[in-house]
């Protein structure tokens, strides 16, 4: 694949500020990377000269567009699409798949609605001498087509085809309709295909419909390096996402929030994080995490696919009260806690003024395992205010693929080979049955594509309607994005998070190249976790020559709370640790004589302890005798410890002990110190 660069001339931070800048200097069809997240291209689109069909692969995205632009666009409301679940496990079988409503042409009260809008709207425009923008999912594009074409009025249009790269991801959850919008594209004059964060190369060469397109890179760096804004990114590994999530989160309802102080014309202005944005892809541990800490519909904004099952399964768990939100427009005030699934990982903008974002990737779960070749830069990309001291920095919390999800190369490539034997089968068998058998073996096809997630094969089917005789035609075909998208799975799993340095790797190659701290974590995991003793781990940690303390934060953070080697470290430091030469007897006999380190006792007892939870005195005893034990922590256990720790209230109660009934005191936890 040959790529040509264009620089973007100094001076230039948006697309819109590039009076040079048209389609016109691009060929009817090809690729454009815009390299940088934020550009303002999507805007051009809906502000430029020409005539734009914007096609965006989600609904809320264009909504939110159409809700800054208002009747300067279109957006196409077509009630028989049918809303892609991107946020649901597709691991598990689907029971009873939802059919797809076919578009009929002429005799859809829905197609004459529409025609009619489109009509009307785009004549407006044209009366006015200006451009008409229409937004509309890849499920529609082939309504608007038709109905421009019957106008005679398409070839007046570009379409644009917005972070395509959603093409690949999203196959699996759309069954048939990346297809079919290709073969739309294939039969229109132009389609540009754009992204910041467009399908690596190797996955561009595998699919007919883009490994011979022409490809343009929109170089930013060249006439002007300060335009590339490096992110900053803190990578921490995690338990679970609702542990991790439950920490964040207390934080910001003990009131305990990230400051800042920064110059605002010319004096300094003291900044405080009291919103925070969480990316978790998936809507049951979103609502897992709002009912684990008792949020209110007031305090947090939902954002996820607007499909019924969504919305039934929010207000069913949470309370009616509870509903999908919208994306909060500029200069509206953001809810304290906004989760976010893929819904909104491409595209949205977001305008806090003081939002920090937290990314939640777990490699062991399909639908949390975060790319962070594709979806990272564009997740980092959502905040667009300036004035967010925060806007180009994320907490990225990450589980490494466990032993039992680990699968060799080889393995993978049998499975691949057997679904590949498995779909040319299945061709076969359907070009050989009878004409009059076809239909229904072509419907049962489509049937198990949409119920088995292409589990045992890579069979789409497209649905054609004759212009004849208005007839739907069933055709089996492969689906080589379910086959691509995949192999780029297996990629993610086993490569990318195949241990915490393959992910620091991942991260220092694919998003902040030039990130010396990165590079220097990557580098120090490289070695470290290469040493098999506790002796040669801990004399790394305590003589490497790292190049700041936010670089030993870091590589803190990648160790686990639990590990010995990290409360040593905590609790006595480097110097002592190396008068002690890294003996484990030397030091275990020091720590009974050393005040342990607090950060580390109070992590371990807020870890473990909940907000709202009663404990007896004697459960209390016994559960921080436990944790002591479990960091090495040198004292002797009292139930009135966890007074130091929480704001509490004391109950009484009867209960039956072993057979006899007993009261008992306790403390019931209210809040966090």
């Amino acid at each position: 694949m040959i790529k040509k660069k264009i620089i973007v001339p100094r001076g230039i931070r948006y697309i819109g500020e590039w009076k040079d800048f048209s389609f016109n200097r691009f060929p009817g069809k090809c690729i454009i990377n815009k390299q940088l997240p934020g550009c303002g291209f999507t805007e051009y689109c809906l502000r430029g000269p020409e005539n734009v069909i914007l096609c965006s692969p989600r609904k809320m995205l264009l909504k939110n567009k159409k809700d800054q632009h208002k009747d300067n666009v279109y957006l196409v409301i077509n009630e028989m699409e049918i809303e892609a679940e991107v946020d649901k496990d597709i691991s598990k079988p689907i029971k009873n798949p939802k059919e797809d409503e076919p578009v009929k042409r002429d005799n859809s009260e829905i197609y004459e609605r529409l025609y009619y809008e489109i009509s009307d709207y785009t004549y407006k425009r044209y009366l006015n001498n200006q451009s008409a923008k229409i937004l509309v999912t890849y499920d529609s594009y082939k309504i608007v087509k038709d109905i421009l074409e019957k106008l005679g009025i398409f070839d007046k249009f570009v379409t644009v085809v917005d972070e395509f790269q959603s093409i690949l991801h999203d196959a699996r959850f759309k069954s048939n309709t990346e297809l079919n919008f290709l073969t739309y594209l294939a039969q229109s004059p132009t389609s540009y295909f754009v992204s910041a964060t467009p399908m690596m190369d190797e996955y561009l060469e595998m699919l007919d419909e883009f490994k011979d397109l022409p490809y343009y890179e929109l170089d930013w760096y060249s006439s002007d390096s300060s335009r590339i804004i490096k992110p900053s990114l803190k990578i921490l590994t995690m338990k679970s996402v609702g542990t991790k999530a439950e920490e964040v989160i207390q934080k910001y309802l003990n009131n305990d929030f990230e400051e800042i102080t920064v110059i605002k014309d010319g004096q300094p202005v003291r900044v405080i994080s009291d919103e925070a944005v969480f990316y978790v892809n998936s809507v049951n541990h979103i609502i897992s995490i709002i009912k684990k800490n008792n949020l209110t519909p007031e305090q947090c904004n939902i954002l996820c696919s607007k499909t019924d099952d969504n919305a039934k399964r929010i207000k069913r768990k949470l309370g009616k009260s509870f509903i999908i939100g919208e994306v909060p427009l500029k200069g509206v005030k953001p809810k304290m806690f906004t989760f976010c699934t893929r819904t909104v990982y491409l595209g949205a903008d977001f305008y806090s003024l003081c939002a920090r974002s937290f990314i939640f990737s777990d490699s062991n779960s399909d639908c949390l395992a975060v790319d962070i070749a594709e979806d990272l830069p564009q997740i980092l990309g959502r905040q667009r205010l300036f004035d967010n001291p925060w806007k180009n920095s994320a907490t990225f919390y990450y589980r490494t693929t466990a032993d039992y999800r680990e699968m060799k190369k080889e393995d993978f490539q049998n499975i691949i080979n057997s679904k590949n034997k498995s779909t040319e089968s299945l061709l076969s068998a359907y070009n050989t049955v009878l004409e009059k058998d076809k239909y229904e073996l072509a419907k049962n096809y489509l049937y198990v594509a949409k119920s088995a997630n292409y589990r045992d094969n890579y069979i789409a089917v497209n649905k054609v309607i004759n212009s004849q005789t208005g007839d739907i035609i069933l055709k089996p075909v492969v689906n080589q994005l379910v086959l691509v998208n995949e192999i780029r799975a297996f990629q993610i799993q086993q490569v990318d998070y195949k241990d915490r340095f393959s992910v620091f790797s991942s991260v220092h190659s694919k998003l902040t190249p030039d990130d010396i701290v990165n590079r220097d974590v990557t580098k120090f995991f490289c070695i470290y976790d290469t040493l098999t003793t506790m002796h040669d781990k801990l004399k790394m940690l305590c003589e490497y020559s790292f190049i700041s303390e936010n670089e030993l934060d870091i590589v803190l953070g990648q160790i686990a709370d639990s590990d010995e080697i990290k409360s040593y470290y905590l609790a006595l430091g480097p110097k002592k640790l190396k008068a002690l030469t890294y003996s484990k007897t030397y030091i275990k006999k020091e720590l009974g004589i050393v005040t342990f380190s607090k950060e580390l006792l109070n992590n371990t007892i807020h870890q473990n302890f909940n907000s709202g939870e009663k404990y007896t005195l004697a459960n209390l005893k016994s559960k921080l005798g436990d944790l002591y034990s479990s960091i090495n922590y040198i004292a002797v256990p009292k139930a009135n410890d966890i007074l130091e720790y929480f704001e509490v209230k004391e109950y009484k109660s009867t209960e039956i002990i072993e057979g006899i009934k007993k009261r008992v005191r306790g403390y019931e936890l209210l809040k966090r110190k």
